[in-house]
């Protein structure tokens, strides 16, 4: 594997989770709701729509300020801020704490996919870079459909924590 299909291949593992965590939160909605003593349909409108506000706010704005920053800066920040508040998330006391938890990194979400795909067509040649920018898309793909099944499942068979 080269240099550049190695950094292609981890643009697209990162898009993966970022997708994964903004889809799978569906998948435990009513383990969530359980846990946190709420209703399902709070939980999801709270934790589902808060954190699509977030990336439709932040989408047309971050990418663009954050653009004079060093690229790799930036994606470490993005993907330490989804670790961090999955962790958050994961052990929180609170559903609060959990809804805090899932929005901060929201915004962060756009600058992380649309530097993915900048990223993953500059590393290769300009004839590679529709392949390149196809894969990031399947790391899009992939997280989108299995991250509510995935979820789910890691709940159901270990504990709202481990799939958090």
């Amino acid at each position: 594997m080269t240099k550049n299909n190695l950094i292609v291949f981890i643009l697209t593992i990162g898009v993966f989770s970022i997708l994964n965590t903004e889809m799978g939160v569906i998948g435990i909605l009513p383990i969530v709701a359980s846990t946190y003593n709420i209703e399902i349909s709070v939980a999801g409108f709270l934790l589902v729509s808060l954190f699509a506000l977030a990336v439709a706010v932040s989408g047309p704005i971050l990418p663009l300020l954050l653009s004079k920053y060093n690229r790799k800066t930036i994606m470490i920040i993005s993907l330490g801020t989804f670790f961090i508040c999955n962790v958050i998330s994961a052990f929180a006391g609170s559903f609060w704490l959990v809804l805090v938890a899932r929005v901060v990194p929201a915004f962060l979400h756009p600058v992380y996919v649309s530097l993915s795909f900048a990223i993953a067509s500059s590393s290769v040649s300009e004839k590679e870079a529709p392949k390149a920018v196809a894969k990031v898309m399947v790391g899009v793909s992939v997280g989108m459909v299995l991250g509510v099944p995935v979820m789910s499942y890691i709940a159901n068979l270990f504990s709202l924590e481990i799939a958090m």
